[in-house]
């Protein structure tokens, strides 16, 4: 058999089994690839892998600090949340926090409600919770941190986003599926 018979023949039989297990579905008005029907966000995977390697080559994070549970900004980051939506949000528990400059990334855990991630923005009378840039709830089928960084992208002004782009939720609080 000639070596270009043999390679379309190959083509052609990779073709056919990947056609037998991978389909896509427009969900949420985005294309998602279902392989033998499990949902698998290619796109989300990819921008998150980008970004990390852009990230890691031009050293874009460095400038962003994690804030430990004794700074007063972990604090006030916990206290704004607690007074947020109250009763449910008065057991707001930060999970993790960081900062760049005046802004800040937070994921915040609850007795009773979803877990949320969130933006503060220092102001003269402390931390605030940016109007409107808080998610909550699952991200099934999308990946988590490409579904959370593009939602609040888009509810927070351009100086946030690259703390947003530089923060990845906890594995033990949000779960890619």
């Amino acid at each position: 058999m000639k070596k270009s018979t043999a390679a379309l023949a190959l083509l052609l039989c990779v073709t056919l089994v990947a056609g037998s297990h991978v389909e896509t579905q427009v969900i949420d008005g985005e294309t998602i690839f279902l392989v033998d029907s499990v949902p698998v966000d290619l796109r989300g995977y990819w921008r998150e892998k980008s970004t990390d390697w852009i990230n890691f080559a031009t050293n874009r994070c460095d400038a962003i600090a994690y804030l430990t549970p004794d700074s007063a900004d972990y604090q006030n980051a916990q206290q704004a949340v607690q007074l947020y939506s109250p009763p449910d949000s008065n057991s707001a528990k930060v999970v993790q926090l960081a900062g760049d400059g005046e802004w800040f990334w937070a994921e915040i855990t609850f007795d009773k409600l979803e877990p949320v991630v969130l933006i503060l923005r220092r102001t003269p009378n402390g931390l605030q919770i940016w109007n409107g840039a808080v998610w909550s709830g699952p991200t099934h089928p999308w990946r988590v941190k490409s579904t959370i960084e593009k939602y609040l992208k888009a509810k927070s002004p351009a100086p946030s986003h690259r703390l947003l782009t530089c923060m990845h939720p906890s594995a033990g609080v949000f779960v890619n599926p």
